[in-house]
């Protein structure tokens, strides 16, 4: 039942994006609220609860390493009103100089996108930034991947207003009306029309950065497991672009970003499997190491925790 829908639009000039890919000079951050242990996100079953105090030093490691990386971090001061603040990339998509702040499924995490508009426009200074402003849209920045070539998005049928996960996805019938955020995607598409925005329609609560991740130029990290296997053949299928794949035991190891020449991944504690696969295939790449011990218990990467401009 897996479709998938395509937004042809224009296919200009890319080669700038693509010679540059993962390429950065600023990151936007966000502190970690005690809000996020004391009523956000619960663990995963058999998980024990988050320690505040270790995520937050977690947190300050994987910041300082992206200024060693050379990339101006802005940080944005935590809100206790809003538990998951801190997960910035559901808020923000950037892409080519072209900001879009997304609205995020979860009608209470709406309230953070006003610090994140003013960040990206007066400390940042993105001079290009639009609004998803339809009432009927939702996206979620944690669902969009980008390649460097090219747009994947995950679309969703769920409703805004039910008691669920923020990136609950359930597959789309022929009889149905088109998804509640393919405005989103949509608009995504118009935002960025040298790219190609392809829509994947994807079954379970998971975001789609959950599944895969860019592990560098062309290469694709995806976990060994059943649904992450679907995901990754849907984009072999229908994507513009050929890309390696590069296959992680540990479902969790796509736990990583792509920085400046530079993949940030978890250590060998958290992934003993994945961890010598990486230093196999990807050999010429330099790395470094960051634990991501405790917002991992809630199913946060550290691709969520940035923006990079």
């Amino acid at each position: 039942n897996r479709r998938v829908t395509r937004y042809p639009d224009a296919r200009s000039s890319r080669n700038m994006a693509e010679r540059c890919f993962g390429q950065f000079s600023s990151a936007l951050v966000r502190e970690i609220p005690a809000s996020l242990v004391a009523e956000g996100s619960e663990p995963a079953e058999g998980e024990n609860p988050v320690d505040l105090q270790k995520a937050r030093d977690e947190w300050t490691t994987y910041v300082d390493t992206l200024r060693t990386l050379g990339l101006n971090v802005i940080t944005i001061p935590a809100d206790e009103e809003c538990p998951g603040c801190a997960f910035v990339a559901d808020t923000a998509v950037v892409a080519d100089g072209i900001a879009l702040v997304t609205r995020p499924t979860n009608p209470d995490r709406r309230k953070e996108l006003k610090a994140v508009k003013e960040a990206l426009e007066q400390q940042l200074g993105v001079s290009n930034v639009a609004e998803l402003r339809d009432l009927e849209a939702t996206l979620d920045g944690r669902d969009v991947l980008f390649t460097g070539r090219e747009f994947f998005v995950r679309v969703t049928e769920s409703n805004n207003n039910a008691p669920q996960s923020p990136t609950r996805r359930i597959s789309r019938k022929k009889d149905k009306p088109p998804p509640k955020n393919d405005a989103g995607a949509r608009l995504l598409a118009r935002m960025y029309p040298d790219f190609q925005v392809t829509s994947l329609y994807i079954q379970g609560e998971r975001p789609l950065q959950s599944y895969l991740s860019m592990a560098g130029p062309d290469i694709i990290a995806a976990g060994e497991g059943e649904d992450a296997q679907r995901v990754i053949e849907q984009i072999i299928e229908k994507a513009e672009y050929k890309y390696k794949v590069l296959c992680l035991p540990e479902d969790c190891a796509v736990d990583c970003v792509f920085v400046n020449g530079t993949l940030v991944h978890r250590s060998q504690e958290e992934i003993p499997k994945s961890t010598e696969v990486i230093e196999t295939k990807l050999a010429d790449l330099k790395k470094v190491i960051v634990p991501n011990s405790e917002l991992a218990k809630v199913g946060v990467t550290l691709g969520a925790l940035t923006v990079f401009i």
